[in-house]
This record gives structure tokens, C-alpha cells and sequence, in this order.
């Protein structure tokens, strides 16, 4: 299977590297590529219900498209996705609905976002040819054509009234791989399409422990990362008895069949145990290159609001790249990045039609959109896509900064998403500004924060920001200092709310010590009610009843806040 994989990935990387320098001469004329696609977007779907509605038909430039279709929400596509998904064709896309994407579900109800054959594909050619093109740019030293350890599920959530499947969108661009899945990743396909119902990293570790060759560890999101090395160093003499025995651990609840499944591709392996046991007996710093020599980089967002989560990755890691890959959204991908540890993206001219709203004009009767070539360095925007599935002039709700320009194309940092504010009267505080504080906060005090989310309290007057909070050595912690010292990080992060609280019209900020394991309890109680494993992650405002009242029931009791300091 070894050389049948390293021909299969040697192959694929020659593709790559042929679209990587078709993508970079997209990068001279992105703007004129990028009206080509909006143009063979409206002509196609000229002759659906939206179509109609809109008079495609007498759309012949960019510059008609803005003035005929109006910007739109999601809440503006509602009734034509609840026809959609009882069956009816035409609506939306003139193609075929192959399945409805839902969106993490994180900070609210989750989604229908439709998908098609060509959305699909737009946002696989990126993902899948030009991201190999850049790594093996950046790595050509270390490539070994060797599998990965990738996260990602492809468990579906069910189906429409009309049939049509549904699942996260991660997952549903899986599904068209399902037949390489054992040529270029160690975890076995049965696996991947399971549920929630077992630790499916220790599967994860199990299956690529046993690969000495691994390549790459990757996940949609860097936090998942952590998890799944945190889970390596709670449970590695688990792990290493089972490779020595060739078995998987009656600790791991799994259905006769799976395990049946599972156990027919796994043999004792007594040599590369006792190689394990060795290198876990030193310690776990930078135990991912010590277990698996030949790994060259992991693959995963980590930046803005993941930050910190990285931090902690680096103990395990070390100095091991990291690729971000892709900005993207089940509605479309945005960005490619095209190095390493940069986290900035470059648009993708062929991937959606963009249009970007200057901060000053979000709340403007009359706005004003601009095109790639028209961005400013230095300047914020939300981003506004055209998709090949349905959606025209979409307010995504994304904030992002633009940082420079590659050729034609503007090269951006994703912020944060606009339902991710916190305000109490009109100050308006953005995830960025409240992780800047928070984290500066705990970096002063010299106390680990290991998570946390902020809530705006009204229930009071005047209203107030709380934030909870999960730290190690929380006896070290003096709650009326950290008070202080977050409220003036706050203030310099954003000073609105310098200047509201100085007129007494917000008052001071309050922090909410929470129990260990409640963050990790938190992405549990998400995933339970409806958020993709895949795509979860823990909101930084939240405003969902249920969540709070969450929070709030694992904060310390009154006995144990006894021997927290206050001054």
C-alpha cells in the first residue's frame, strides 16, 4: 500500500504544482477574472425563480448586478431553501442541490447552506490542488510523500424532507474522496464516518502511531489540534500497550462491529511500542517530531481568535510549520494562503465573486461596495460573496483587514465575524478587542488562561461585561487585580469603552472563575445540539440563554471562591 500511496500523492502533486502556476497568473488580472465568473454565474441561473425575480437575463456587467440584486442575508434565502429542501428544482441554481452544508452552529441556529457541483469543486480545486503547491513550495526539503493524521469527519446529519443529504460542510466535501481516504490518511474510513458516541482521537492516535512515516497532523481548526495532543499525553500507555498487543483498548467503547472492523487492521507491533514508551518516557515537549520523525508541518486555522490555543500547541510541537490553508466558509472560499505561519489570505479569484463594504458604510442606508482592486491597505471590510450555488450579494458577516497585495490580489487577515461584537450601549467591542485584553490580562498576571468567553450582562444598570474564565493556579489569582487590570486593557483595546465607562454608562467588568474541563464540556454541549465536531469551536461573546446558564452553573461555589484572593 506504501508505494501505491506515494505514486498516488506523487502524481497529484505534479497536478498541484500546475494549478499553483495557472492560480498565480489569476493573480495579475484578478478583477477581470473575477467579473468573468459573476458573468457565468448570472448566465447560467438566468432562468430560476431568483433568476426571474431579478431580470438576469438583462444583467450584462458587474456594475447592472449591483444596481438589480439587492445585498442580502441569510434570512433573505429562507423561503427559497425551505423549497429547496422539500425537492424543488430551479429555485436558487439552476443545478442540482448535492447537499445542504449547515454552519458550525456555534454562535446560533445553524444554517441550510446548499451546495452544488461546481461550488463544490470550487472550493476542492483550492482546498485540495493549489494548498499541496504551496506546501511542497515551502517544504520541497521535508516532503516524503507520506500520509497524514486529518481530523475531519464526514458523518452526515440526515436529510431533507425532499431527500437531499445534510451535513457540515467539511464533511461533505469528504464524501467525494471516500476511495483515496486509506492512500493519503492513516485513519481508517470507519472511523471518519462514526459519530460522537466514543474518543475518536484515541482512534486517531491509535491508527497513526503505528505509521513511524507521518507526514502532517491535520484539523479544521487548531484547537482540535490540542485536543487530540492533549488526549496523546493523558493516554499514551494506553495507546502503547495496544500497538504492542496489536488490540484496541476495552476502554474505548465501541459496537462489536466497529471494533471487529477495526481489529482486522491492526498487528502487534512489539519494536514500534518500546520506540513509543522510550520517547513519552522523556516528556512531551516536542514529542511530535520524536514519535514521528519525518512530520513536517500541521495544517490547521490558528489565527485571530486561535491564538492562544497555538501557544499551547508549540509545547508538543515545537518550532513544526504551520499552514492555515484556507479561509473558507461552507458559503464559499475566500482565501489561500500562500507561506507558512502567516495566517493571511490571498482572495481566489475563480472561488466566489467578491464585493467588500467599508466599515464606515456597514450601517449605511446606501452602501457602497467595493471590488478586489479597489481595497486599501490598512483598511477593514466585511466580505459580500456571489457563489455558484444560490446565494447573490451575500453579506457573509466576516470582518477582514487588508494587509497587502499579491500582484492584483488583495492579500487579507481575517478579524472576526460582525455577530461576534459585544456591546452595551453602542461602544461595540470587537473578538479581536476582548482577546487582545484578556490575553494581555493573564500574560501580566503570569497566570495560564486555558479558556474563555465574555457575556454582556443587563440584568443590571448599567450593564456590564462578565467574563468567564478557566486558568491553572487559580489560588495565585487575585479576582479584584485581574478586574482592574482587564478593564484597562479593555479601554486600550477599544476606547468607546474607555470612554462609556468613564460617564458611568457601563459599569466595571466582572470576572466568572469556572471549573476545569468546562470549556471542554462547553464544545460537548454544542456539539449535542447541532454543531459539527468538525467545525466547533468556543464563541468568545456569547448570547445564547442556554449557553450562558451553562457558564454560569459551573462557576465555583461560594466555598471554593473562599480561597480565591480579593483584595
Amino acid at each position: 500500500m506504501e508505494i501505491i500511496s506515494k505514486a498516488m500523492l506523487y502524481g497529484f502533486l505534479k497536478v498541484a504544482q500546475s494549478y499553483k502556476k495557472s492560480f498565480e497568473k489569476d493573480l495579475e488580472c484578478a478583477a477581470q477574472k473575477n467579473d468573468q465568473l459573476l458573468m457565468e454565474i448570472i448566465k447560467k441561473n438566468a432562468g430560476t425563480a431568483y433568476g426571474k425575480k431579478y431580470d438576469f437575463q438583462s444583467i450584462d456587467s458587474p456594475q447592472k448586478f449591483k444596481k438589480t440584486v439587492p445585498l442580502t442575508q441569510y434570512e433573505d434565502y429562507k423561503e427559497y431553501i425551505e423549497r429547496m429542501a422539500k425537492g424543488e428544482e430551479n429555485v436558487l441554481t439552476s443545478e442540482k442541490v448535492e447537499y445542504f452544508g449547515v454552519s458550525s452552529g456555534t454562535t446560533g441556529n445553524q444554517k441550510l447552506i446548499p451546495v452544488t457541483k461546481s461550488s463544490r469543486k470550487a472550493i476542492s480545486r483550492y482546498m485540495g490542488l493549489l494548498t499541496q503547491g504551496v506546501l511542497y513550495e515551502n517544504l520541497s526539503n521535508k516532503w516524503t510523500y507520506g500520509r497524514g493524521l486529518n481530523l475531519i469527519g464526514m458523518r452526515g446529519s440526515g436529510k431533507t424532507e425532499g431527500g437531499i443529504p445534510i451535513c457540515a460542510g467539511t464533511a461533505g466535501g469528504m464524501k467525494s474522496m471516500e476511495k483515496i481516504f486509506t492512500y493519503i490518511w492513516t485513519t481508517p474510513v470507519e472511523v471518519l464516518k462514526q459519530g460522537e458516541k466514543f474518543d475518536v482521537n484515541y482512534l486517531h492516535l491509535l491508527f497513526a502511531l503505528m505509521d513511524r512515516n507521518l507526514m502532517y497532523l491535520s484539523a479544521a481548526f487548531i484547537p482540535s489540534i490540542l485536543d487530540l495532543l492533549r488526549c496523546l499525553e493523558s493516554k499514551w500507555a494506553d495507546l502503547v500497550e495496544d500497538i504492542r498487543e496489536g488490540k484496541i483498548s476495552q476502554k474505548i467503547l465501541l459496537s462489536d462491529d466497529l471494533r471487529n472492523k477495526l481489529q482486522k487492521k491492526i498487528k502487534p507491533n512489539p519494536k514500534r511500542a518500546e520506540e513509543l514508551e522510550r520517547e513519552f518516557k522523556i516528556g512531551m515537549e516536542g514529542i511530535v517530531t520524536r514519535i514521528w520523525p519525518k512530520c513536517a508541518f500541521i495544517w490547521s486555522v490558528s489565527g485571530a481568535g486561535f491564538k492562544m490555543y497555538l501557544e499551547k500547541v508549540k509545547k508538543y510541537t515545537l518550532d513544526l510549520p504551520i499552514y492555515c490553508g484556507t479561509y473558507a466558509a461552507t458559503e464559499g472560499l475566500i482565501g489561500v494562503e500562500l507561506g507558512l505561519n502567516k495566517a493571511t489570505y490571498v482572495a481566489a479569484p475563480k472561488s466566489v465573486y467578491y464585493e467588500f463594504i467599508h466599515e464606515d458604510d456597514w450601517e449605511a442606508e446606501n452602501i457602497t461596495t467595493y471590488n478586489l482592486e479597489e481595497l486599501r491597505v490598512g483598511e477593514k471590510y466585511e466580505v459580500v460573496i456571489t457563489n455558484n450555488a444560490g446565494f447573490y450579494r451575500y453579506r457573509l458577516g466576516d470582518v477582514v483587514k487588508v494587509v497587502g497585495y499579491c500582484g492584483k490580489t488583495p492579500e487579507f487577515e481575517f478579524l472576526y465575524r460582525k455577530n461576534q461584537l459585544i456591546s452595551i450601549i453602542a461602544e461595540k467591542t470587537s473578538e479581536q478587542a476582548v482577546h487582545q485584553a484578556i490575553t494581555e490580562t493573564f500574560k501580566h498576571l503570569g497566570i495560564e488562561l486555558i479558556d474563555y468567553t465574555v457575556v454582556a450582562d443587563i440584568d443590571i444598570s448599567p450593564g456590564r461585561y462578565v467574563f468567564f474564565v478557566e486558568v491553572n493556579n487559580i489560588e495565585k489569582l487575585d479576582k479584584n487585580k485581574a478586574e482592574k487590570i482587564l478593564e484597562s486593557k479593555l479601554g486600550i483595546a477599544n476606547p468607546r469603552y474607555e470612554q462609556f465607562r468613564k460617564s458611568m454608562k457601563i459599569g466595571h467588568v466582572s470576572l466568572e472563575l469556572v471549573k476545569p474541563g468546562t470549556f471542554d464540556s462547553l464544545k460537548v454541549l454544542l456539539v449535542s445540539k447541532g454543531a459539527s465536531r468538525n467545525q466547533v469551536k468556543i464563541p468568545r461573546v456569547v448570547n445564547r440563554d442556554d449557553l450562558v446558564s451553562f457558564l454560569k452553573s459551573n462557576t465555583y461555589s461560594a466555598e471554593v471562591k473562599s480561597y480565591i484572593k480579593i483584595s
